[in-house]
């Protein structure tokens, strides 16, 4: 490999599954700032149009399609629809988070059979299959592709109950599955693809600052305390550190990394 700027993804073309989200927004402004092509795929139409006059004012834009990745039976054929009219993408990063209106009773006191399995169906089953369709077109296309994930740093530890203490939060039995489940999925399809030259990863946040996910309503400042008190570089998780950590994932700066669940949580993770 010759030295240069390979942080830039000029003449890429990125799909980005959850776009709209408050991480898939700082994802996608990333990716167009390093020049890459970026087409969307979610569920919510209309906060893409506020989102798009958002990036008209810094002179950017991207294209958006329709994907409900809750309707797992019928992906395939939308994807494949999806791929004929804009090309196989060189890079797809998913970072949805589909859940049920239930969600929040995922506790180990409130959770019933069906809200758990319907929530590894939506969540982890989505994440692997979408993951695995990409993967196989890309390897059809004989594209050198990259997949990023998005895990957490539940995927690989316990949550910490002492952090929901004094709070309106509480911990959830549902998601540590699901993210260690993908971090896996990270790591056994790397090890298939690898001779294809497709590459997967995840990204692995910690505590993400901003609204609870399912809510508009701001995290709990007891909780916001306890975390930064617990995480060695003093704060949350901000969206554009993982949306830095996925333009690296996907550029030739990280050519000869692939089956990685990069952390980017502050530290916490390690103490």
């Amino acid at each position: 490999m010759t030295e240069g700027n390979f942080l830039s993804l000029d003449s890429k073309f990125s799909i980005v599954l959850g776009g709209v989200g408050l991480i898939g927004k700082a994802v996608v402004k990333e990716l167009l700032r390093v020049h890459s092509e970026v087409l969307i795929l979610d569920i919510d139409k209309k906060a893409f149009d506020n989102f798009s006059l958002e990036l008209g004012k810094e002179g950017l834009n991207c294209k958006f399609e329709y994907f409900d990745v809750a309707a797992l039976e019928e992906s395939e054929i939308l994807l494949e629809k999806i791929i004929s009219k804009y090309d196989v993408p060189d890079c797809f990063i998913n970072v949805s988070y589909p859940r049920t209106k239930d969600w929040a009773k995922s506790t180990f006191s409130e959770i019933t059979l069906n809200i758990f399995i319907e929530n590894l169906n939506m969540h982890l089953g989505s994440s692997v299959w979408t993951a695995k369709l990409f993967a196989d077109r890309m390897v059809r296309a004989q594209k050198k592709g990259s997949i990023v994930l998005t895990s957490s740093i539940y995927g690989e530890r316990a949550q910490d109950f002492s952090i929901y203490e004094g709070t309106n939060l509480r911990e959830n039995m549902t998601y540590p599955v699901i993210k260690a489940g993908i971090n896996n999925f990270v790591r056994q399809s790397a090890a298939y693809y690898g001779k294809y030259n497709v590459r997967v990863n995840a990204v692995s946040p910690g505590g993400i600052e901003g609204p609870i996910a399912g809510s508009k309503e701001e995290q709990d400042e007891t909780f916001k305390i306890n975390y930064i008190n617990k995480t060695p570089l003093k704060r949350m998780t901000e969206p554009l550190d993982v949306a830095n950590a996925v333009v690296f994932l996907c550029s030739e700066n990280s050519s000869y990394i692939t089956g990685h669940i990069l952390n980017v949580d502050g530290g916490i993770s390690k103490v």
